[in-house]
């Protein structure tokens, strides 16, 4: 094997558990069934008749710690983790080929390939989230040889499979070529993150803050921060945690208060707009259902 995988793409042992992230727990259920079940127990589920998944994909807002939920998968199931940023499969055919070699060389494991919304994009889309706001959009997109290749790969590896999960991510499902979706063989279950609501964000807020290694003043009062970082995303919050911890070393105390936290928050421009919030919902909704709930 070549070192492209120490530098385009990652093979590990997952090192991340459910415990890790924040929130979502309706949604780590799903995937324990989606993904970690077929992996430990493939051969009663075909007995059975059930079908497996032939991949995964996972969408919604940067930030959200899609990548993470996937190593969780990993974790859960005891294989390895191969992590592939689809952005830096743009103009590497060779690579990706390498990258979905090494998940049958290593398995039993869990193949995550990110930014699909770049290796397959789909003709025509409106990347306008409201008027004037591309955020997100990406800057550069695979050519029609690339997104053949890596559609010929996915085919191929599900041919003959049985130890390899196939997950996906992109930021938007609709910007996304459905040949990879509505394809059987493909994509073929979709899982909506959502953007963060107020129970995550508090699971989120309640681990950064496990981590900052400081007291707090006994005026910190969680809630009356957690109603000011609505649309915040894990990003954000760790940013705002940051930002918190900064500013009592600069006053000297050994100690943060609710002050610290709320002048911070003054400082952050939240990643999803309500704009965006209100899209992703309306996106979601408009989405035909079957791949959700099958």
């Amino acid at each position: 094997m070549s070192d492209f995988h120490k530098i385009y793409y990652d093979i590990r042992k997952p090192a991340i558990s459910w415990d890790d992230i924040g929130g979502y727990s309706e949604i780590k259920e799903r995937l324990k069934e989606l993904v970690c079940l077929p992996l430990k127990r493939y051969e009663e589920l075909k007995k059975l008749n059930i079908d497996i998944p032939k991949g995964v994909m996972l969408w919604g807002p940067l930030g959200t710690g899609i990548t993470m939920l996937a190593e969780a998968c990993a974790m859960e199931a005891q294989a390895t983790f191969i992590y592939v940023s689809g952005q830096e499969m743009l103009g590497k055919p060779e690579v990706i080929k390498e990258a979905f070699a090494s998940s049958v060389k290593y398995e039993p494991s869990v193949l995550f390939i990110t930014d699909n919304d770049w290796l397959v994009p789909r003709p025509g889309a409106d990347y306008e989230w409201e008027t004037g706001n591309l955020r997100g959009k990406p800057p550069t997109f695979a050519d029609k040889e690339l997104t053949g290749i890596y559609i010929s790969e996915i085919d191929k590896l599900q041919s003959d499979n049985r130890k390899v999960m196939l997950m996906g991510s992109c930021y938007r499902i609709d910007v996304v070529d459905q040949s990879i979706i509505k394809e059987k063989r493909r994509f073929n279950r979709k899982v909506f993150v959502h953007p963060p609501e107020k129970k995550e964000i508090k699971e989120m807020l309640n681990l950064y803050i496990k981590k900052m290694n400081i007291n707090f003043s006994c005026d910190f009062d969680i809630d009356s921060v957690i109603e000011k970082i609505q649309g915040y995303t894990g990003w954000d919050i760790e940013n705002l945690c940051r930002k918190s911890r900064i500013s009592a070393l600069k006053q000297n105390k050994d100690t943060i208060s609710n002050f610290d936290f709320m002048e911070s928050i003054k400082t952050i421009t939240p990643w999803i707009t309500p704009g965006m919030m209100k899209k992703y919902h309306d996106i979601f909704s408009q989405d035909c259902p079957h791949h959700y709930n099958f």
